[in-house]
């Protein structure tokens, strides 16, 4: 539109179209205000004043914002927690650089390095989601590290304590002894073992594991005190370390339990439920889901250490008073629950019927004999087993739950079981207890008992022939100790092996077959070259 038009639409006056313009431009300024309060504009924003010279420019972190503001907003129980994490973490850290140079306590480094700080990441991680489950958790949690923490502590501290160390070196030694062919046969069949070390200290506890301390790849293992005086305690090394075999392979229990039809221990341990007609055979065969730990450690232990862990089970069980206390079923006289170890009879028929599987059925005998003897037992009398039922004892044949309990032991000794790769437990390598131990142990025996400090190798064979020679001469038990530990090297010392260092003799007998003349000298030189083969004599004159 021209200006004549816009002139003549304001009918020639020249005031009228200004006024005209005016409002239009008023109007087009609301306008834009108006747009400008509903929501963005098409323009691009235009730019801020830059900052002054050296002003620190922030960066662009969306997260951190919110994660501050998180933690403004933490509640005091939230922030409690964090710093108890953060201690945790610098202890670890700080106790991981002490004993790193520790010849004896070096093996704690993984535990404190690696699994204490992953645990502190991952729940300073889950304190993030602010729910009061997330807070009761983490707090509970955080007590176990603590817990777990002080242990690694006091396992450290006997350590550096220059009297204990050799002795636990030495039960060290025995540990590591039994638990060197899970390891192998864990490594060789990719079982998820979480236990690396087994490591033994002294306390006020029954002889006990640890098996709780399994996802740290440390097992304590607790000695009682005196211990070290005699051999009582030594050989059912061996059944702590079945426990631990049981437990670190993650899923083995579980598995083993579903393929022998064992229910699980809770299960197991329930009260016996008894109808009209007696104990109905499924109720017998539940009991043996609270028992089975006890079983498998208890067939470990043979296979381990052979007659010396069974003679340990014989002397620990049998009764001091009444002799029908071995027959008698452990339970918790508050809720009535089954015990999860078997009357003293059952486990002891275990450790015969494993040695008679593995063919020493002489040494079985003997002590099936002498723990008869002691209960005033005939061999062929029917016995029976006394369960808790409705304040009372209830007898139930014995050979009832061992008719029950032989087709699991076979089993469990031979396979096939899908948690063991097809095997059983005699298949693993280093697990049976077999000739070759046999005479080991023996030699062990024959060595203590004539004065000498035995030189096989295999701490398994030395603490068995020591049990052995210590049941032939019980007076002198103290010296007998003192000769097995010496042939064993502990653990975290500078100890080696008696014959280290002593000069190789040469059988007399040989010695007699090289005194020899010339002409016997000469006979074998020319013997040995007529017999070398053809192309060793050209090799060398070739100069290969």
């Amino acid at each position: 539109m021209s200006l004549e038009d816009l002139l003549l639409l304001a009918g020639g006056h020249w005031t009228t179209l200004v006024a005209m313009v005016a409002a239009v431009w008023l109007l087009s300024k609301v306008a834009r205000a108006a747009t400008n309060a509903v929501g963005p504009t098409s323009r691009a924003p235009r730019p801020e004043k830059a900052p002054a010279a050296g002003a620190a420019r922030p960066r662009a972190n969306p997260g951190a914002s919110h994660a501050g503001a998180a933690r403004a907003q933490a509640s005091p129980e939230v922030l409690r927690l964090r710093s108890l994490l953060l201690g945790i973490a610098r202890q670890s850290q700080t106790l991981a650089m002490e004993v790193q140079r520790e010849r004896a306590n070096r093996r704690f480094v993984p535990l404190l390095t690696g699994w204490i700080p992953e645990q502190v990441r991952e729940l300073d991680a889950s304190l993030g989601q602010g729910s009061t489950q997330a807070v009761r958790v983490v707090d509970e949690l955080a007590n176990r590290l603590l817990l777990v923490l002080g242990e690694v502590r006091e396992l450290i501290r006997q350590r550096r304590d220059p009297s204990l160390l050799p002795q636990l070196g030495d039960a060290d030694a025995l540990a590591e002894a039994c638990y060197a062919p899970i390891v192998r046969f864990a490594q060789a069949e990719g079982l998820p073992l979480t236990t690396a070390w087994p490591v033994t200290r002294l306390s006020e506890m029954n002889l006990a594991i640890w098996t709780g301390f399994a996802p740290t790849s440390i097992a304590p293992i607790f000695l009682p005190q005196g211990f070290f005086d005699s051999f009582s305690y030594w050989p059912a090394l061996a059944h702590e370390i079945g426990h631990d075999f049981l437990i670190s392979v993650r899923g083995l229990d579980q598995a083993l339990r579903e393929e022998l039809r064992i229910p699980s221990e809770a299960t197991g341990s329930l009260p016996l439920r008894f109808d009209d007609d007696g104990l109905p055979y499924s109720e017998a065969q539940r009991v043996f889901g609270a028992w089975f730990e006890e079983i498998f450690s208890d067939t470990f232990g043979t296979l381990m250490l052979g007659p010396a862990y069974v003679g340990t089970m014989c002397q620990h069980f049998a009764s001091r008073g009444d002799a029908h206390d071995v027959l008698v079923v452990p339970f918790d006289p508050e809720t009535l629950r089954t015990d999860v170890h078997p009357p003293g009879q059952l486990r002891v028929h275990i450790g015969c019927w494993v040695l008679e599987r593995a063919g020493l059925r002489a040494d079985a005998a003997a002590l099936r004999a002498r723990w008869n003897d002691h209960h005033g037992f005939a061999p062929e009398a029917p016995l029976s087993l006394y369960f808790p039922a409705g304040g009372r004892y209830v007898g139930l044949p014995l050979a009832a739950f061992v008719a029950l309990l032989e087709p699991l032991l076979e089993r469990l000794y031979a396979g096939p079981l899908t948690g063991l790769s097809q095997m059983g437990l005699t298949a693993v390598s280093g697990l049976d207890f077999g000739p070759h131990e046999q005479a080991e142990t023996q030699r062990a025996c024959a060595s203590l008992l004539a004065g000498e400090v035995p030189t096989v190798r295999d701490a398994r064979a030395i603490i068995a022939g020591a049990a052995l020679a210590a049941r032939a001469a019980p007076r002198a038990e103290a010296q007998l100790l003192a000769r097995a530990r010496a042939a064993i090297p502990a653990i975290g010392t500078l100890e080696h092996r008696p014959d280290a260092f002593r000069p190789t003799e040469l059988d007399p007998r040989l010695s007699r077959g090289l005194d020899m003349g010339r002409d016997a000298l000469v006979e074998a030189l020319l013997l040995y070259e007529i017999l070398e083969p053809p192309s060793a004599r050209t090799a060398r004159r070739r100069g290969a």
